[in-house]
C-alpha cells in the first residue's frame, strides 16, 4: 500500500523514530460532494516488512472526542507484531486533534450541577465554533474513512477500535462490509445501546466489584477491611458539607485552597475505575480520605483531567452523544438504578442541559439497530470497565457471526495491553479467524494487587 502524495515524514510525541504523517480533505457532509471540507489528519506507521500486506489496520480512538494521534505510542505497542506485516493508520476523527478540533473548555472536572451554568458554557462554547456543528457524527467518521481507503488504494480494511471508536468502527463495518476485513473492537459501544444512559449505574457496579476484589485479598482485606461502609460515610459527610484543605498540585507543586463535595468526590472515583493503575490505589485513597487526608484523592483527580479530559474535543462529543446517544433520551429517561448509584443521574442531567441547546444530525434510520455481520470480530472487555461494561461486548457478538468475546479478569476500560492480548489480536488479524485461536492464556491473566499504603502492595509483582 502506498501513501505517496498524502504523508510526510513527521515525528511524534511518545515515538523515538520518524513516521508519517498526512491528511486528506473530505466533505463536510458527504452528500454534498462539491461543497466544503474538512482536512481528516492521520498518522501511518509503515509496515517493518519488505512485502507487506495490503490491508492496513486502521486505529479509530475513543471518546468521542480523542484525538488519534494523542493514542500513536499506545496504538505502537498493542499492534507492534502486526504493524510488521501491516501499516497501522491512527486517524484524527473529524472534529478532533489535527482534523479541525471542536474543542471546548472545561473548566471543572466534575459534572456541574448548575443546570444555568452548563447551558450557559455550552451555548458559549458553541457560538466559539467556526464550524457546521450538525456535520459531526459516528456516519460522517465512517465516511471520511472510506474516502482515505480510497486514496491510499487499500482494498480492505482491519479496523481497531476502542470505547466510542468500536462504534464508529461497526458503523464502518454495517455501511462499507465488502471492505471491511476484520474488527478488533476493545471496550465495546454497541450501536443498539444508548452512550451514557446508564453511567452510573455501570460505575456503580464496577466499584462494587473492585470493593468485592479488594475483600478476596488477604492484604487489602486486612488493611481496609470496612472501605465499601466508609465510602458511602464518606459521600454522606461531604453531601452534608464540603471539605476544603490546601493541597500541593501533583504536578507543578503550586498550593491552593481545593475544595470535595459529594459531587466531586465521586466523579474522581469514577475517574479512577478507568485506570487498571488507579483501581489499585482506590481502597487506599478511599480511606485517606476518610481519615481526612484528601492529597491522594486530589493527585487521581488531577491525572485523570490532564491525562483524558485534555485530550478530548468536547464539541465533537456533544454533537455525537447529543444527536446519536444520552441527548436523545426524554427528560425522564433513566430508572432507579441510575439515580441511585454512587454518581446519583449527574451525568443525565449534565448531558440533558448541554444538549438542550445543541446542534444536532439526523441518522440513519437503522443507527440504532444491532450491527449484524458475518465480518470476523475479535471483542475484548475489562470485567471491572466502569463505562462499558462486559455485557455490552455480549450485546454486539449476539449479531456477528464470527466474533469472539475476551474478558480480561480485572481490566478496566481498554483491556488491549493485558497479558497476551496484543499477541492474540496479531494472530486473529493475521488470520482473520476466531475459530482457531487459543485463548487459553486470558484465563492467567489476573488483576495486579491492591496497594496497602504509599510505598505499594503487600505482595512483590
Amino acid at each position: 500500500m502506498t501513501a505517496a502524495g498524502l504523508t510526510s515524514p513527521c515525528f511524534v510525541d511518545g515515538l523515538s523514530s520518524r513516521v508519517e504523517c498526512g491528511s486528506l480533505a473530505v466533505p463536510v457532509h458527504h452528500d454534498a460532494a462539491d461543497g466544503p471540507t474538512i482536512d481528516m489528519a492521520f498518522v501511518r506507521l509503515p509496515a517493518r516488512s519488505a512485502t507487506p500486506a495490503a490491508d492496513p489496520v486502521v486505529v479509530i480512538p475513543g471518546g468521542p472526542g480523542q484525538s488519534g494521534r494523542s493514542i500513536v505510542p499506545i496504538a505502537a505497542r498493542l499492534l507492534d507484531a502486526a504493524n510488521v506485516d501491516r501499516d497501522v493508520i491512527v486517524i484524527d476523527p473529524r472534529g478532533t486533534g489535527h482534523s479541525g478540533k471542536l474543542a471546548c473548555p472545561v473548566e471543572d472536572e466534575d459534572f456541574v450541577a448548575d443546570r444555568e451554568r452548563v447551558i450557559a458554557d455550552t451555548i458559549a462554547c458553541r457560538d466559539a465554533l467556526d464550524a457546521d456543528l450538525t456535520a459531526y457524527g459516528s456516519e460522517a467518521v465512517a465516511d471520511d474513512l472510506e474516502r482515505l481507503r480510497q486514496h491510499l488504494g487499500a482494498p480492505k480494511l482491519n479496523l481497531w477500535g476502542g470505547s466510542w471508536g468500536s462504534r464508529a468502527a461497526l458503523v464502518y463495518a454495517r455501511r462499507y462490509p465488502d471492505v471491511t476485513r476484520t474488527l478488533v473492537l476493545d471496550s465495546v459501544a454497541p450501536t443498539d445501546w444508548i452512550i451514557g444512559a446508564s453511567m452510573g449505574a455501570d460505575a456503580d457496579r464496577a466499584l462494587q466489584r473492585v470493593f468485592e476484589a479488594c475483600a478476596a485479598e488477604s492484604g487489602c482485606a486486612q488493611a481496609f477491611p470496612t472501605v465499601p461502609r466508609r465510602f458511602n460515610q464518606l459521600l454522606n459527610r461531604l453531601d452534608a458539607r464540603p471539605h476544603t484543605d490546601d493541597l500541593a498540585h501533583p504536578l507543578t507543586g503550586a498550593t491552593r485552597a481545593v475544595s470535595f463535595n459529594a459531587l466531586r468526590m465521586s466523579s474522581a472515583v469514577r475517574g479512577m475505575l478507568y485506570s487498571d493503575a488507579m483501581i489499585r490505589v482506590l481502597p487506599y485513597t478511599v480511606m485517606q480520605a476518610y481519615e481526612g487526608r484528601y492529597a491522594p484523592l486530589y493527585a487521581a483527580s488531577e491525572a485523570f483531567n490532564s491525562g483524558t479530559l485534555d485530550d478530548l474535543a468536547f464539541g465533537m462529543m456533544l454533537s455525537v452523544l447529543c444527536s446519536e446517544d444520552i441527548g436523545t433520551l426524554p427528560s425522564d429517561g433513566v430508572g432507579s438504578e441510575e439515580s441511585t448509584s454512587f454518581l446519583g443521574d449527574q451525568i443525565f442531567q449534565f448531558w440533558q442541559a448541554a444538549c438542550s441547546v445543541w446542534p444536532r444530525h439526523a441518522v440513519a434510520e437503522d443507527f440504532h439497530d444491532p450491527v449484524t455481520s458475518d465480518i470476523p470480530s475479535l471483542l475484548i472487555t475489562g470485567s471491572w470497565d466502569p463505562v462499558t461494561p462486559p455485557y455490552t461486548a455480549h450485546q454486539a457478538a449476539r449479531t456477528l457471526s464470527h466474533a469472539r468475546v475476551l474478558e480480561v479478569q480485572g481490566a478496566a476500560h481498554i483491556a488491549s495491553s493485558r497479558g497476551c492480548i496484543p499477541q492474540l489480536t496479531a494472530k486473529f488479524i493475521d488470520s482473520a479467524d476466531t475459530a482457531s485461536l487459543d485463548t487459553g492464556c486470558v484465563d492467567q491473566i489476573q488483576p495486579k494487587a491492591f496497594f496497602i499504603d504509599a510505598t505499594g502492595p503487600e505482595i512483590s509483582e
